[in-house]
């Protein structure tokens, strides 16, 4: 830090962990200051000497944190992708939006949060990690609460680990589901309450009633610990017992426990472990590179030039949960990904990501897995909810997708493609 070691800014998102920093800073003998982004901070940071401030005014928030005498400052809490209509923008927004635009371009939620460290790193703050200013409101090594791990469990946990761990260079989620070794859930754009949620629904509709299975949370590899640390707290606990799992393991030292008391308590009145691994294996990355294979355009409808890269990046990623025998499918939209099915059809990943995903225009990509079909049923599922196009994945192309599939997509609307290599003829 560089900064007074007592003097500390906040900028603070939702949920309760903005204000366990501060009183867990002020505890120590220190000293806040908090801007409070209006419509996502929680109103109890009143407490605490504080700015509001509009999303979109760097500059009042900059300045309110000077003015406090603190150079170095946490960014933490729930924060929405910005919505523009509802900025208030101040003369420094104007200054930096070249940057916001190009960092939100970019597409992933990393790239967002880098862009966002480098825009108030610019106007002479330094970011720092709640493990800089509050470590004690991570997730120490051990068993928190409940039993110690079974074998099984402590398998799942490696996997889920492992799986993160490979999957992280194409900045998805924190977070996954494993059961008996099988790979039930990836988090995807919907957040880690949701993925619990949809776990929970599949189980039911299975009639699964036995409990079992691991939620795992762990930063992605090169992630910038000081932003966007994974998190878990009582909502987490509600969600898993829920869900049937057994537990919750976490990266030790890696992931916030919000509302630790209430969470700890919940999960024994739930009958599930929390526990903090020190170490999280490593997924070696494959020698193969799918994402370089050619693609193919198929139809009259063109393919947008930003969908391409979104395509051969998802193909990167199904290749990579095929190592962990999982990977149906997934849904891409200008860099970011919505969301990966792992045994669901890619029609029921669609269905799901729908309920979320604003329809105002065609865009978003369906990427379907080599052992998946890209048929009539997933064309006109596209079609309704409005996606741009829809791209197979497979060794060779011109073998997977028929004539009246292909006139099918330009009736609707949407492009149609297909990765591999040249067929031979």
């Amino acid at each position: 830090m560089t900064g007074p070691a007592d003097r500390i800014g906040i900028i603070a998102g939702s949920g309760s962990l903005p204000r366990e920093v501060a009183e867990s800073v002020v505890a120590r003998g220190g000293h806040v200051h908090v801007v409070m982004v209006s419509g996502a901070a929680d109103a109890s940071l009143a407490m605490f000497p504080h700015t509001v401030v509009n999303w979109a005014q760097p500059g009042r928030a900059t300045a309110a944190l000077k003015e406090a005498g603190v150079r170095d400052v946490v960014m933490l809490g729930g924060f929405q992708r910005p919505d523009f209509r509802s900025a208030r923008p101040d003369i420094a927004f104007f200054q930096v939006l070249p940057s916001v635009l190009r960092f939100l371009k970019a597409g992933g939620d990393d790239a967002v949060l880098r862009g966002l460290v480098t825009l108030f790193e610019r106007r002479g703050l330094n970011i720092v990690g709640v493990r800089d200013v509050a470590r004690d409101l991570t997730v120490a090594e051990g068993v928190l609460t409940g039993s110690p791990l079974s074998s099984q469990n402590s398998t799942d946990a490696e996997k889920g680990f492992a799986l993160i761990a490979a999957l992280g260079r194409y900045d998805i989620g924190q977070a996954a589901v494993i059961a008996n070794g099988r790979v039930e859930a990836i988090e995807g754009a919907e957040g880690t309450d949701r993925m619990l949620k949809r776990v929970a629904e599949a189980r039911r509709a299975a009639g699964a009633s036995e409990q079992g299975g691991v939620l795992i949370k762990r930063p992605k590899p090169g992630q910038d610990l000081r932003v966007d640390l994974p998190a878990i707290g009582p909502n987490t606990i509600e969600n898993t017992a829920a869900a049937g799992l057994a537990g919750v393991a976490v990266m030790a030292g890696h992931v916030l426990a919000a509302e630790r008391e209430r969470m700890i308590a919940l999960a024994g009145t739930r009958g599930v472990f929390v526990a903090g691994i020190s170490q999280a294996p490593e997924h070696e990355a494959s020698s193969v590179s799918p994402d370089t294979k050619p693609l193919g355009w198929l139809g009259s409808v063109a393919i947008d030039a930003r969908a391409m890269p979104d395509i051969r990046r998802v193909a990167g990623i199904l290749a990579a949960c095929a190592g962990f025998e999982t990977g149906t499918a997934a849904i891409i939209d200008r860099g970011r990904v919505i969301a990966v099915g792992t045994s669901e059809s890619p029609v029921e990943v669609v269905e799901r990501v729908a309920a979320f995903r604003k329809r105002d225009r065609r865009r978003g990509v369906i990427i379907v897995a080599s052992s998946q079909k890209l048929d009539e049923a997933l064309l006109r599922t596209a079609a309704k909810y409005k996606f741009a196009g829809v791209a197979k994945l497979g060794e060779t192309m011109n073998t997977a997708i028929d004539g009246a599939t292909v006139r099918l997509a330009d009736s609707l609307g949407l492009f149609i493609c297909e990765t591999g290599a040249p067929a031979r003829v």
